[in-house]
């Protein structure tokens, strides 16, 4: 399932967050200041670019987020 590869993915620390930070805007000042926001941005980034829906991304990217605490 794509959510243990993604889990398996930040307990190796292969997925950074601060892939996810846009470079300039109100959105780039949240995201570098909020570490929880910047991995569920990453992880829906990542499966985005998977191929993934938007719709999808976000459900995988918070059941993520619900597994890591």
């Amino acid at each position: 399932m794509i959510i243990d590869e993604f889990m398996n993915l930040i307990e190796r620390r292969e997925i950074s967050p601060t892939d996810a930070v846009p470079h300039d805007g109100i959105a780039g000042s949240a995201l570098r200041h909020q570490p929880e926001l910047q991995m569920f941005a990453a992880v829906r980034a990542l499966s985005i670019r998977a191929g993934y829906s938007e719709f999808e991304s976000d459900e995988i990217a918070s059941a993520v987020m619900t597994r890591l605490g």
